[in-house]
């Protein structure tokens, strides 16, 4: 009886063999807008640090904000003063393509939803939730075999299929105990199903067919840390425009079930319940940025996660190694003045990234590199609408692997108002 870890080393020797071989049948590279390397691990990775750094080629962990909420760095929501409810939305696309073929693939999907809630912006005390993705699968996989008796051989297709992915509900507060000084920490909770689907046809009629799906449901919690300082000044005028700024996250336990069911065309069949673990390594992130005036701001970051300690259901995870990213970014603020002009108050951002996935397959180590841009765009007050989009390669075609072109494009929905802030008293 194969587990869900066995499912995936099957696959993933699938996706790497017959990949690089044209004889083996036609592929189809993607799912409905995701990539096939998703097939490892836990899937793609998602990195959510709101639509502001995502303009900025994700950078962010140093820059605090009284309008933007980061959900991946507690600190800098020390800034915020009014409280902001704010809503994501993602297209993503995928042309992906080795030395024969090339197929382009999207979707358009929710992407979370955080709510700020200052309590005493004063001491930058304020209260942020929400739900936003952790990690994503989405595959669709075509290729033929053959099976070859003393008596005869029988061709087959095979159909491998993956979706699902892990969400992350999270809530924390941040605290400006000195000048110059913010922290922040938040709990996690993940929490999700990751399914794989292979299905057998036979190409004759004298073979039968038949599915087999498996179901993995995780749940389990880590903690996330980060301080900033922008206190510099008091050192020395020059140093005023700087900050920097710590985020760490602890290792996550998650709890699975695993469950397999067979589906055969005489009979099916649905196996027991078995308990397992993953482990999801501690990751870590530094940032720095300049902000030479209230309208401009640059900033780089570095972070970095050791996914070769991850713990896959008591052994190694197949095609996993240490991941880590680096981004620079800079930013124009619109004109906060209410008789500014509507072209005056749009924010301007732009970036790029190069983050080294934790996929490595066939000796060749996955890498992506990515040019962002993004929009703030006012519409009500201090709402907006924020747009960030990213063009970027992954991937390499050579032994036999897969190299995707990727297209995103973020829009998330900023309300800002003074809900639950007292009125001072004269």
């Amino acid at each position: 009886m194969r587990t869900a870890q066995s499912l995936a080393v099957i696959a993933t020797a699938l996706l790497v063999g017959i990949a690089g071989s044209p004889a083996a049948g036609d592929i189809a590279y993607a799912g409905s807008g995701g990539s096939v390397y998703s097939i490892l691990g836990i899937g793609d990775i998602r990195t959510t640090p709101g639509p502001r750094a995502q303009g900025m080629g994700y950078a962010g962990i140093s820059l605090l904000s009284s309008q933007d909420i980061n959900p991946l760095s507690p600190a800098t929501w020390s800034a915020i003063d009014r409280t902001h409810l704010e809503a994501s939305a993602l297209y993503e696309g995928y042309n992906s393509s080795d030395v024969n073929a090339s197929r382009y693939l999207a979707r358009l999907d929710y992407y979370g939803a955080v709510l700020a809630i200052p309590i005493a912006p004063s001491n930058g005390i304020v209260l942020v939730g929400g739900f936003l993705p952790f990690s994503n699968v989405d595959y669709d996989s075509y290729t033929k075999g053959s099976y070859q008796s003393s008596a005869d051989t029988l061709e087959y297709s095979l159909h491998h299929t993956g979706t699902g992915g892990i969400t992350r509900a999270m809530a924390g507060l941040s605290w400006h105990p000195l000048a110059g000084t913010s922290v922040g920490a938040s709990f996690n909770y993940l929490f999700g199903t990751l399914t794989q689907s292979m299905t057998q046809t036979a190409t004759s009629s004298e073979g039968a067919g038949g599915t087999i799906i498996s179901d993995q449901t995780t749940s389990g919690v880590n903690f996330t840390f980060g301080i900033v300082y922008d206190g510099f000044g008091s050192i020395a005028e020059v140093l005023r425009p700087f900050s920097v700024g710590v985020v760490a996250s602890t290792r996550a336990n998650l709890h699975t079930t695993d469950q397999i069911n067979y589906q055969y065309s005489a009979e099916a069949d649905t196996s027991d319940q078995t308990l397992t673990r993953i482990g999801i390594p501690f990751s870590y992130g530094i940032g720095i940025a300049y902000r030479p005036s209230e309208r401009w701001a640059l900033a780089a970051d570095y972070s970095a996660q050791p996914w070769r300690h991850m713990d896959f259901e008591g052994g190694a995870a197949y095609g996993i190694r240490n991941s880590s990213r680096f981004s620079i970014g800079a930013e124009r603020a619109g004109v906060t003045a209410m008789r500014a002009t509507w072209s005056e108050k749009v924010s301007y951002r732009v970036g790029t990234t190069y983050y080294q996935t934790y996929y490595s397959l066939g000796g060749e180590n996955i890498n992506e590199w990515t040019v962002t841009a993004g929009l703030g765009l006012p519409f009500s007050g201090e709402s907006r609408l924020n747009i960030a989009a990213e063009f970027g390669t992954r991937g390499t075609t050579a032994n036999g692997l897969v190299k995707d072109k990727i297209f995103r494009m973020t829009f998330s929905l900023n309300i800002s108002d003074l809900w639950f802030v007292r009125a001072e008293e004269e």
